[in-house]
């Protein structure tokens, strides 16, 4: 560890320094007495280092203590040491100067400011730890290790939210997962309901066929098992179904402007839905019969049955969105034709139905199927006759899902032969586990060479044995053939589904290609190179999931409204803006518990048409809501002027606006106030207290020398013939935010400060507490301090 190189840069004025910071925005930072920005970067704990540090301290006019009848103004670069010896201070806010006293030593106050103090960093041991050891959700990181890590000196009144937790940055489609599941704890399934709807209309469908990447990224994992994330939306998803209409949100006021969506699978749903509520008119051409896309016939019913997605489109259409089906691209309307009817915008969701051939001799023997088309078929005219033994060729989960329908089309036999390993398998690992389970076997490291037939029947496929070589472009080994392995395979039927590619008939030529066959957009807007033509899901991504493709549709619907309107912005890829309110801490998280069992068919009972699992009861999802340790933040406000100024009363100028002390503190990336990245405080006023009011500082800590404050509270108490006629107070270092008594505040209004109105202050104060593990202690000292603060007229 050691300081690296960075600029010094000395300015004139507070305006002249913001500037600098908008215009070199994450390349300078501002440094002030107090703020150990120093200590930081020798620490190297920031993700980033800055380039220049502009020095405040050398702007002058910003180190004074003026009094007018209305109160007193103290300039941002004041020194602490001249806070706590001015005689203006000690007489008239004898509060703030013993505050300012107790900020560590001498040579601490002499050299740290009024502003420096207000604007430090976290104090938090994992954000502070060297080399950035732990990228926290207060660095833009995804989970907060001390809450089940070493929290001896972090929140006792619960967290904040800020950032994205990881199973949220894990979500394709950016659901709020940790709030949604505080509403399921608090018993409000319908808030709960609505969170998931802004993002996901239909969660009946993800909630059964989601690989959910938020389970993967879910923190809990690391603690026994994630929470079954899927479990819970599925339910949420069935309840929706049930109440359509009540849960249906309102759509906008008619705009007057109509898009047409090309495609009804999933990313067109969730792009005609979204558009919809927002007073478009929508239609959707799809070339089959019904609405779904690979939703309908690319999964099978045992997955997802065709009663629940009916329902769920039905719910999506109930605001008036128009649909053609049997209407294809090229054949039956073009682009051209959609504009001339005044369509002004498109949205090209055309998804990937274009199976990949395996390359080998006699592929199109009539027993050798597509994995797509097979499965298609299964869904327009019922299952076929299968007999003896049939190999599926692939990895994914079309091959795992035509296995599956194979054993129940009639086969004897199903055997899965896949080039690589079941570690590389693209499918869902459950999925995998339900193959096996019903018997289907998976052999591995094989490749089919060529198909065998024997007067014109098939007999089985010519393959070879494999080995891994080196990694290839999708970052998993690369598949080598081992010199004279060939064998032949028996098999009477072969399915070969080993990948899909975009079929793109019918687009315009000026349109522009992707390098894997499909159309290409922008990232963020899906925006192609053609105004007022956005495309979104697989058609652009290839084959993909089908929560990757419901984020497309919506996020392309933002867009096209921006378009529609006039604007050009991206769309905000955050989460979570900035949180303005604690939120209790989830204890039951903190403890080890088993994740909730699903019931399940029989694999001797499973059917073609009955779905394989069943959703959970509420009761269930409750327990696994419980489970969530909902990822926020713990670690605390450390300064020792911010319960001061709170309870002061004081009001915060800076070169932007004038900001309340109570409103001026929160959680933010790496901050703990409201300040913007160009903006800097220029003065405080604090007013001019009420006659008989007495103020009390206490602090308690390790050792003097330490401005790292355990418990704090500043009390402002105004009396009026022996009675606390007024009370301000408020607690430093015990919540991520300087913490305002409130309930203390109302409690001793009418009555006298002895010994047990002071007790019962201090049990009201913890009694909505949520210590840690290893934090309790700070209540009792919590509770010790208050009683001096109250006692000490």
């Amino acid at each position: 560890m050691g300081m690296r190189n960075f600029e010094h840069i000395s300015v004139k004025t507070l305006d002249e320094a913001a500037r600098l910071l908008a215009s070199q925005k994450h390349k300078v930072s501002a440094i002030a007495g107090g703020t150990d920005l120093l200590g930081i970067l020798k620490d190297d704990v920031h993700p980033e280092y800055p380039e220049a540090l502009i020095d405040l301290k050398t702007i002058e006019g910003l180190d004074f203590i003026r009094q007018d009848p209305k109160g007193i103004t103290i300039g941002a670069m004041t020194n602490l040491s001249t806070i706590f010896t001015s005689n203006l201070i000690q007489k008239t806010l004898p509060l703030l100067s013993e505050a300012a006293h107790a900020v560590a030593s001498p040579q601490v106050r002499n050299m740290g400011t009024l502003g420096g103090n207000l604007c430090q960093e976290p104090r938090c041991w994992y954000y502070r730890n060297y080399n950035n050891a732990f990228h926290c959700l207060r660095k833009d990181g995804d989970n907060c290790p001390a809450l089940t890590g070493e929290n001896r000196f972090h929140s006792v009144f619960g967290s904040m939210r800020v950032g994205t937790p990881s199973c949220c940055s894990s979500c394709p489609d950016s659901i709020d997962i940790p709030l949604y599941m505080e509403k399921i704890r608090a018993g409000e399934i319908e808030e709960a309901s609505a969170i998931i709807l802004e993002h996901n209309p239909m969660p009946a469908i993800t909630g059964r066929v989601c690989p959910h990447f938020c389970e993967q990224g879910c923190n809990r994992k690391e603690q026994d098992s994630p929470v079954s994330i899927r479990s819970v939306e599925r339910h949420i998803g069935d309840y929706l179904l049930e109440q359509t209409k009540r849960h249906t949100p309102s759509a906008a006021r008619a705009k007057g402007k109509k898009v047409a969506v090309v495609g009804g699978g999933p990313a067109g749903l969730s792009c005609a839905y979204y558009l919809q509520l927002k007073g478009y008119e929508v239609t959707i051409f799809e070339k089959q019969p019904k609405l779904g896309g690979m939703l309908r016939y690319g999964i099978p019913d045992f997955r997802l049955s065709a009663q629940i997605l009916d329902k769920q489109i039905e719910a999506l259409l109930i605001q008036g969105i128009k649909v053609k089906t049997d209407a294809k691209l090229g054949k039956d309307f073009s682009l051209a034709s959609l504009k001339a009817e005044g369509y002004q915008s498109i949205f090209l969701a055309l998804g990937s139905w274009k199976a990949k051939e395996m390359g080998i001799p006699k592929e199109s023997h009539p027993n050798i199927l597509t994995g797509l088309s097979f499965l298609e078929r299964v869904k327009l005219l019922g299952p076929p006759t299968l007999t003896g033994t049939v190999a599926v060729v692939g990895g994914g989960n079309t091959a795992i899902d035509a296995a599956r329908t194979a054993l129940r089309s009639g086969a004897e036999k199903v055997v899965l032969l896949y080039r690589r390993t079941r570690l590389e398998m693209p499918a869902e690992n459950e999925e995998i586990e339900d193959a096996e389970k019903e018997g289907i076997e998976l052999h591995f490291l094989v490749a089919p060479k060529h198909v065998v037939t024997e007067n014109s029947t098939l007999t089985g496929l010519q393959c070879c044995r494999m080995e891994l070589g080196a990694p290839d472009s999708s970052g998993r080994p690369r598949p080598v053939e081992i010199k004279d392995s060939e064998f032949l395979f028996p098999a009477d039927w072969i399915i070969s589904a080993i990948g899909q590619t975009q079929d793109l008939e019918g687009l315009d030529s000026e349109l522009k290609r992707s390098a894997w066959n499909g159309i290409e957009s922008d990232s963020e807007t899906f925006a192609t190179n053609i105004p007022g033509l956005y495309a979104g899901g697989d058609v652009v991504s290839g084959p993909a999931t089908v929560v990757e493709a419901i984020a497309a549709g919506r996020k392309a619907a933002l867009a096209i409204e921006e378009y529609l309107q006039g604007k050009n912005s991206k769309i905000e890829k955050k989460l979570v803006a900035g949180p303005q309110e604690l939120h209790t801490i989830n204890e039951k998280a903190l403890v080890s518990s088993p994740r909730i069992s699903v019931d399940d068919l029989d694999p001797q009972e499973r059917t073609m048409i009955k779905e394989d699992y069943k959703t959970v009861d509420f009761k269930r999802v409750s327990l696994e809501a419980y489970r969530c340790i909902d990822c926020s933040c713990v670690a605390v406000n450390a300064s020792d002027l911010a319960p001061a100024l709170l309870t002061l009363e004081a009001l915060i100028k800076t070169t932007k606006r004038t900001i309340a002390a109570q409103d001026f503190f929160t959680v933010r990336s790496m901050a703990t106030t409201v300040l913007a990245d160009d903006e800097l405080v220029s003065e405080i006023f604090i007013p001019t207290p009420l006659e008989n009011t007495t103020f009390n500082f206490q602090k308690f800590r390790i050792r003097n020398s330490i401005d790292f404050p355990m418990v704090s509270v500043a009390s402002c108490l105004t009396f009026e013939k022996g009675k606390i006629q007024r009370a301000r107070i408020a607690f430093g270092a015990v919540a991520p935010i300087p913490f305002r008594a409130r309930s203390v505040e109302e409690f001793l209004i009418g009555k006298e400060a002895t010994e047990e109105i002071a007790a019962l202050a201090g049990e009201l104060a913890v009694k909505d507490s949520f210590p840690l593990e290893k934090n309790r202690y700070k209540l009792t000292i919590l509770k010790g301090l208050l009683r001096k603060a109250i006692l000490t007229v």
